[in-house]
């Protein structure tokens, strides 16, 4: 998954803030110091919006295959930053809506759109949202979000620039996500010739005998990205993917 940091335009002189969470339905709220040591990859979410007949966004719960666990996504766009994530190899666990963020001597709050555990042990808030969507509230929600994080030592990240292709590629490609796709004796093969470029349908052809559904093989070594491929055009069987 690549990620950019956000990044304020300038210094931020943040309030001093308070978290709150949930676990196993039990709020709690601290003090923004003291909630390093907490495991926000398996909290509870503290909001769940509302939905009503003819509602734009379309809410629901994705699996994730990296973590075997449903996450849930307020929107169609969130739904495909969640399988950016889910695709990463880095990542080991996801948590939607973690945590409120109240800072002192203001109004604001936020609830950032998900918490991300890495296999390293470092953590990142996400937020996700269309660039042309972004307002003025949401910058200064996000500078003051991205301080707390620097505080804290976790990463800061705002998902903002997914294409309509890059989109509609993930869509297609997780439908082989499934342990039911991933043929071990193909991955193998595709070791042995990692380096290698060549087209879909050429490594379709070298899996046949090896997997009894070739082409889903390939589909799923594109998804697990033991293929690898420029996610941002339209993928076909033309599409030029090299072993990793």
């Amino acid at each position: 998954m690549s990620l950019k940091r956000w990044e304020p335009a300038a210094a931020v002189n943040a309030p001093h803030a308070q978290i709150e969470y949930v676990i196993r339905g039990v709020d709690h709220r601290r003090d923004s110091a003291d909630v390093v040591d907490v495991a926000f990859e398996a909290v509870d979410k503290v909001r769940t919006p509302k939905s009503w007949k003819h509602k734009k966004n379309y809410m629901g719960q994705y699996w994730a295959a990296t973590t075997g666990r449903h996450v849930w996504f307020e929107s169609l766009y969130e739904r495909v930053a969640l399988m950016q994530m889910d695709r990463d190899p880095a990542v080991a666990a996801i948590s939607s809506q973690p945590l409120w963020i109240d800072w002192a001597g203001t109004p604001r709050r936020h609830a950032p759109d998900f918490f991300v555990r890495f296999r390293d042990g470092s953590a990142a808030v996400i937020d996700v949202k269309p660039l042309p969507r972004i307002e003025a509230d949401d910058v200064e929600a996000f500078d003051w979000t991205s301080a707390l994080c620097g505080e804290l030592g976790w990463d800061y990240f705002v998902v903002h620039d997914i294409s309509e292709s890059e989109g509609r590629n993930l869509r297609f490609l997780s439908g082989y996500r499934y342990d039911r796709w991933r043929d071990l004796a193909s991955v193998d093969v595709l070791r042995a010739h990692s380096g290698v470029s060549g087209r879909l349908s050429e490594w379709a052809s070298l899996l046949e005998g090896v997997s009894a559904q070739p082409l889903g093989a390939v589909y799923s070594a594109l998804w697990w990205r033991d293929l690898v491929f420029d996610s941002s055009r339209r993928l076909s069987l033309t599409t030029v993917a090299k072993a990793a």
